[in-house]
């Protein structure tokens, strides 16, 4: 008896398996939309003029740069193009010295042909910070600054302050780039708002935080319509390269204090407070908080009048930390919350509803459509759930900053675009959500390399727009609030805060 041939069904079955795993294949590795990049800048020093080339043999589309302004190549520091952590690695064979700092969100970039490093493998590392000295190590014809971005270990077009550079040249004094990464990140990886009245007169004040070898802390405070002093030194020992620096009324007596955050293995946390001329010497207040990468903030968010300390640990866990301040120290590190502000988002704290104490705040930082901003409200002992206070706001790199700018007690959020546009939005909080999507507070405030910040420096209740110019000027503009928008940026001072300097 003869069978029927199975040769056509097993051919169907294996044309709908193959289907299916077309199908199945197409879903898996379906690549997800790239997070948002960081805002790269130059990883060079400030000023100075570079040329730049790729050449066939190049890997992963990166770039070498070589000095075109007379200076020597071969010595000049190399600097972190954007914030991140920075590990060390080594390939005599081929990249030498290098380092590759881990920028969150998937972002990395990578540094060969060090002929040293200049900071310790794991350091947290501000935008503009110098992290190795070029050099010629492993397989290298002379010395250069090789520079790759990646996304996912992806080799990207390199971008820096949003402008590609391609196409790129084949040959050196093809094209150049002049530097503008003069340390724009400031003090710390998110810096969206603390208070600086270090005096205690009801207007806050700016500080620098010089770093480096010398480590001093300078004060310039206010008069109402200027601040008043270029080297009022304050403190000669506080904050190191690799720290976080911050400001908050730790105590309670009406003066901010200023307060630094080690991280790395051992996360001591140090605060200097004020007697209204000067910060004391350093005192660890905590031995165990906001350790390795996590973000550290400042907020009073059990409403008792005295600053705590918050951390995030902004990675896939997104929990979130608080230690309370006791007046001398800070309580043990207890989770508040169990998934916020996760890698790549923005992290901040304010008084959002005005109930006198400050809740948590998320900037998701994505394009147009994923750009939310994500609000989690204090009951004095824990966050509640996340909830969305606005869908479009901060898009991209712009800088969100969080403060009180139309005086009703409530914290609202600005966004600075930090661009040639240089425009300034706000979004002011009813209590239950921030109002305003395209809401333009000053046309012309923060151009590119200028760190933007916020407070009530003239002490009318209103938070006003600063941004310290850096660069060669190193001059401060204010503009002052009027409760619905930010008047002309005016010259508060003349000389404050140096490139690489932590300054608010």
């Amino acid at each position: 008896m003869s069978r029927p041939s199975r040769t056509p069904v097993l051919r169907a079955l294996v044309a709908l398996l193959t289907l299916a795993m077309a199908v199945l294949t197409a879903v898996v590795v379906s690549p997800s939309p790239a997070m948002a990049a960081p805002n790269f800048k130059a990883p060079f020093p400030c000023g100075q003029r570079w040329t730049y080339d790729h050449h066939s043999a190049e890997v992963r589309q990166a770039l070498d740069f070589v000095r075109a302004d007379g200076g020597a190549t071969g010595g000049t520091p190399q600097v972190a193009s954007a914030a991140g952590v920075a590990r060390h690695y080594s390939q005599p064979s081929g990249a030498g010295n290098y380092i590759v700092v881990d920028h969150g969100g998937g972002w990395t970039t990578y540094y060969f042909h060090l002929s040293a490093y200049s900071v310790t493998n794991g350091a947290y590392v501000q935008q503009g910070q110098q992290i190795g000295i070029t050099g010629s190590t492993g397989n290298s014809s002379g010395p250069h600054v090789h520079y790759e971005q990646l996304y996912n270990g992806v080799g990207q077009t390199i971008v820096i302050n949003g402008v590609s550079l391609a196409p790129y040249p084949a040959q050196y004094h093809q094209k150049y780039l002049v530097s503008d990464n003069c340390g724009v990140s400031s003090g710390g990886r998110y810096l969206a708002g603390s208070p600086t009245d270090f005096t205690g007169d009801g207007r806050d004040d700016i500080v620098a935080f010089t770093r480096g070898s010398l480590n001093d802390v300078y004060v310039s405070a206010s008069t109402g319509s200027s601040f008043a002093g270029t080297s009022v030194k304050w403190n000669d020992f506080f904050g190191l390269d690799d720290e976080t620096l911050l400001s908050g009324d730790f105590n309670g007596d009406g003066r901010d204090d200023i307060v630094a955050f080690t991280h790395g293995s051992l996360a001591d946390v140090y605060v200097a407070p004020s007697n209204g001329s000067s910060f004391a010497g350093a005192t660890k207040w905590h031995d165990w908080f906001a350790p390795n990468a996590e973000v550290a903030a400042v907020g009073d968010v059990n409403g008792d009048g005295r600053d705590d300390i918050v951390a995030f640990t902004h990675d896939t866990s997104g929990d979130v930390y608080v230690a309370l301040s006791t007046g001398t120290g800070f309580g043990p590190g207890l989770k508040w919350h169990e998934y916020f502000s996760i890698a790549g988002e923005y992290p901040a704290l304010g008084d959002v509803n005005g109930d006198g104490r400050d809740d948590i705040i998320t900037f998701t930082q994505g394009p147009v459509a994923a750009s939310d901003v994500i609000v989690a409200l204090s009951s004095g002992t824990a966050f509640g759930a996340a909830q969305t206070w606005h869908d479009v706001f901060a898009v991209g790199t712009e800088l969100p900053r969080v403060g009180d700018i139309n005086g009703d007690g409530r914290d609202d959020i600005v966004t600075f675009t930090c661009n040639a546009d240089a425009d300034v939005y706000a979004a002011v909080s009813t209590g239950t959500s921030f109002v305003g999507t395209t809401v333009k507070w000053n046309d012309f405030f923060c151009l590119p390399g200028e760190f933007p910040y916020l407070g009530d420096y003239n002490g009318d209740g209103r938070d006003d727009v600063i941004a310290f110019t850096r660069g060669s000027l190193n001059d401060v503009y204010v503009g002052l609030s009027t409760g619905t928008g930010f008047l002309g940026g005016a010259k508060w001072h003349d000389f404050f805060g140096l490139p690489n300097e932590t300054t608010f």
